[in-house]
């Protein structure tokens, strides 16, 4: 005969074998855009491929919402392409750039759009689609990321500089380099700033303090990085214009090739599987353990 605490061991196993399973299945998908091929392509952790959409465009930026639709910059005609979660994809705004190239979002939902020319600027656009210039001046800004507080560093892709805009639009230079061609950024959980050095093959961080120093260099793994995503576990993902693969740095920086076999890989966006669905197993994993006890 099984023991209460025998029942209570096999709920706790049970539950750790499903949420373990929901896990898998929920992992972190990296987006590719693929600009002379002209597609969108998915990679799972495990190694699974898949091309997410062909476009009659060449597509640049990428960047997810949180309800998951996936945005996609159009360099030739300045438009953002929405792909929605139901598989559908429309026109979100005609940002009237010549080249429009990173996008990001803030906590808000506001869609931040960066053009690349000389004297670029930057343009937010709220989720119903209305834009405003949100700073100007640039030079060549190629992407842009977030930090915790809200404020938003630009790449300065000709000047070697990296731009701190505060929410309220007051601008900074928060590190100025003699390299050229910064391009890509993204920020860990600790608000140190990645940034894809390409001319250089390198991949620089700097602290919350502005010091910088370098994370990785040329391998087979880092050849011309354009740019930067981490996935929820923290590992950081680059996509390498040169060798057309995207390199995976854990973060202790050991770096390995993630997939290979790309077509000009411009940008990385991550979706994150959403945190609330996993809870919802923990809980249910936990119901079902007090029930049976």
């Amino acid at each position: 005969m099984i023991s209460a605490r025998g029942v209570a061991r096999a709920a706790v196993v049970a539950a750790a074998i499903v949420l373990c399973a929901a896990v898998q299945v929920n992992a972190d998908t990296i987006y590719v855009s693929n600009y002379s091929s002209r597609t969108i392509d998915a990679y799972t952790p495990g190694g699974g491929h898949s091309v997410f959409a062909t476009t009659d465009f060449a597509p640049e930026g990428l960047a997810f919402d949180k309800a998951g639709n996936l945005y996609v910059a159009n360099e030739g005609d300045g438009t953002i392409v929405k792909f929605a979660t139901s598989g559908g994809h429309s026109v979100f705004a005609s940002t009237g750039f010549s080249e429009a190239f990173g996008l990001t979002f803030d906590s808000a939902g506001n869609l931040y759009v960066t053009n690349w020319v000389t004297n670029g600027s930057i343009k937010k656009f709220t989720p119903g689609g209305v834009g405003s210039v949100f700073a100007t001046g640039l030079d060549h800004p190629y992407h842009a990321a977030f930090d915790s507080a809200g404020n938003l560093y630009v790449a300065n892709e000709k000047d070697g500089t990296i731009v701190k805009i505060t929410p309220g639009g007051a601008d900074s230079v928060f590190a100025s380099t003699s390299n050229t061609w910064l391009l890509g950024l993204a920020f860990d959980k600790d608000d140190n700033l990645y940034v894809a050095d390409q001319l250089n093959s390198l991949i620089v961080k700097y602290t919350p303090g502005g010091v910088g120093s370098v994370f990785a260099s040329a391998s087979t793994c880092l050849s011309a990085p354009v740019d930067l995503a981490f996935d929820s576990e923290g590992n950081l993902y680059a996509a390498n214009w040169t060798n057309n693969t995207i390199g995976k740095f854990t973060p202790d920086g050991v770096g390995s090739v993630f997939a290979t076999g790309m077509n000009g890989p411009g940008f990385i966006a991550i979706q994150v599987p959403e945190p609330a669905t996993l809870s919802l197993l923990v809980v249910g994993g936990l119901m079902a353990l007090r029930r049976r006890r």
